[in-house]
């Protein structure tokens, strides 16, 4: 009986296993939830749970497109990216400005900025303006709502 303790272990601890994965199978991720019946939508969710849905077929299976670049013409997009970066990098290289002649640099942008003369609204054009908002809105008023 002693020598047979390995096997009775061994039996059982199979027997373990089995049963956790039978456990396992029990409940299967598979199945769909269940539907809240208040749903007004429970009929169609529970008749699209339970359709079987098509199996593809092998002549399914889409050509292999042909648009695809190829790899010297990745290589020389590559190398593009590369050149312009390296452009960039020469461009805002620390000896390519100053930080001298500041008030010249404000004087420049304040001209730059500035609103042309012409295009600033006259007291004249704010009387017009307002005349023609006032005959908008004359004209907007509605008819009487009873009639006469």
């Amino acid at each position: 009986m002693n020598g047979q303790t390995g096997k009775i272990v061994r039996f059982g601890a199979s027997l373990a296993v089995l049963s956790a994965v039978l456990s396992a199978c029990a409940s299967s991720p598979f199945t769909p939830p269940p539907v809240d019946a208040t749903s007004p939508v429970a009929a169609g969710a529970e008749a699209a749970a339970k359709e079987r849905g098509k199996i593809p077929s092998l002549a399914s299976i889409p050509a292999v497109p042909t648009d695809i670049p190829k790899p010297g013409e990745y290589k020389a997009q590559v190398q593009a990216e590369q050149a312009a970066a390296a452009q960039l990098r020469r461009d805002t290289a620390p000896e390519t400005f100053a930080l001298t002649d500041t008030q010249g640099f404000a004087a420049r942008a304040q001209r730059a900025g500035r609103v042309p003369p012409s295009e600033i609204p006259t007291v004249a054009d704010r009387a017009e303006t307002e005349a023609f908002a006032k005959a908008a809105r004359g004209r907007a008023t509605p008819p009487p709502s009873k009639p006469q």
